[in-house]
């Protein structure tokens, strides 16, 4: 009788179960369940719940951990590859929101939009000291040059003494302005629409408990009289380059806490009054303005609701409009009736604010 050489094959050995595999899979179910909050946040109202706003807020970085533990799960063949996949994959549908691939357009436009919250002119990046006045004359340049045909201005302050359509009439003789301002003690400071357009009519909108508005103008531009709410909701208050300076301060970060959480329950009421108003009103509308709140947040979903985003319909690169932390925070916006197209989306780096303009050309739908 033959004996068979062959031997019966060996078990296949159990994967060792280590701390450190242990530890890594806890970690990814941490990073994808904060980002499922990320996603949440759009969904649901911070009246509501407004700490979700918080990991809407953080959606890049959460996004951006979760795509690195991803990389180094495939790279070590783990089986638990598969938990930061599916959290990330409803981001790619987001992704869109914050990064741009359209090509640059050079054609010619019928109507040419700036938006550009101005820091009250007080804001540089370079931390150069300057007098307003000084920053009010460069920036005012500056939209000269852009030669747009409406130019809606947040946090545009002035002295006590000064008057807001003179300076806009000495820079911008062409042109009809619209404003409110909060008058103050040494200054006044609010939102300007300036229009090569005719003016049809102007109000304005504030809101309880705060320094923020909305300015409303019907302006008849070329074949239809359209309305733009140049906006600016409610602010965080805060100084991100003082978060980092007074990481170690308690006292400072429970300030800030209690500055974001007042800013957050504001905000979803002032969409409200927003829509109300867009909601009421027979004409198309243009929505522009500081948001103060980025793609990933009920606020951005809620004004852009059946209108169309220039930065998604025609921008490229990065669409971030606030210099610290660039280019995570994209708050500042210009959203448009389906009446008009957008053919270009630009965000220069002007270093006269925090902030960078919204620019924006559009051509008619239908004439």
């Amino acid at each position: 009788m033959i004996m068979s050489s062959k031997r019966p094959a060996a078990k296949k050995a159990k994967k060792k179960v280590t701390f450190f595999g242990v530890t890594a899979r806890l970690v990814m179910l941490v990073i994808a369940g904060l980002l499922a909050l990320s996603y949440l946040s759009i969904l649901v109202s911070p009246a509501s719940l407004w700490v979700l706003s918080i990991f809407g807020l953080l959606f890049i970085p959460l996004a951006l951990v979760d795509l690195v533990l991803l990389v180094w799960a495939v790279s070590r063949r783990s089986s638990s590859f598969w938990i930061p996949l599916l959290a990330l994959i409803p981001s790619f549908f987001f992704m869109g929101e914050y990064l741009g691939f359209h090509k640059r357009s050079d054609g010619a436009s019928d109507v040419k939009i700036v938006s550009y919250n101005v820091g009250r002119f007080g804001a540089a990046q370079d931390g150069r000291k300057r007098s307003e006045e000084e920053c009010l004359n460069e920036v005012l340049a500056c939209m000269q040059k852009e030669s747009a045909d409406i130019i809606c201005l947040q946090e545009f302050r002035v002295g006590s003494a000064q008057d807001i359509k003179a300076i806009c009439k000495r820079f911008f003789p062409d042109y009809e302005c619209a404003y409110f301002a909060f008058p103050g003690t040494r200054s006044k400071v609010g939102n300007v629409t300036l229009s090569r357009f005719p003016i049809r009519a102007r109000s304005f909108q504030t809101f309880e408990e705060s320094t923020n508005l909305v300015l409303y103008t019907d302006i008849h531009m070329g074949p239809r009289l359209m309305r733009v709410c140049n906006c600016h909701l409610e602010s965080y208050s805060i100084s991100l380059p003082g978060l980092l300076k007074r990481v170690d301060d308690e006292e400072y970060w429970k300030e800030t806490g209690k500055k974001m959480k007042r800013s957050i329950t504001r905000r979803p009421r002032q969409v409200d009054e927003v829509l109300k108003n867009i909601d009421h009103c027979p004409l198309d509308c243009i929505v522009c303005g500081d948001f103060n709140d980025t793609p990933m947040s009920h606020t951005y979903f809620a004004l852009r609701k059946d209108m169309k985003d220039t930065f998604t319909e025609a921008g490229r690169g990065f669409g971030a409009s606030y210099y610290f932390l660039w280019p995570l925070l994209r708050i500042d916006y210009i959203l448009h009736d389906t009446s008009l197209q957008a053919t270009s989306h630009q965000s220069p780096h002007w270093g006269w604010s925090d902030h960078y303009p919204v620019i924006a050309q559009f051509v008619w739908t239908n004439k």
